[in-house]
């Protein structure tokens, strides 16, 4: 088998936890959209746990989601 070894460094050079991270969210948030939408339509904080332990809520007056303090426990 023949590796490309510039391919892959360049790979996992762009590889990076909070790029993993982010990919993680968007899946997450694709996946319960409609749930998300419910919540903030009903005037109430939505709050996603992430996989590293993390939550994030989503509040329906704020304009971006914010993290959380603490980790879930």
């Amino acid at each position: 088998m023949v590796v490309d070894l510039k391919k892959l460094s360049d790979a996992l050079r762009r590889s990076s936890p909070e790029e993993d991270l982010r990919r993680d969210l968007q899946r997450i948030i694709r996946a319960r959209k409609e749930e998300i939408q419910s919540t903030l339509a009903s005037g109430n904080t939505f709050v996603l746990r992430v996989p590293d332990g993390r939550r994030i809520r989503i509040s329906p007056l704020s304009k971006s989601p914010e993290i959380a303090t603490g980790l879930a426990g």
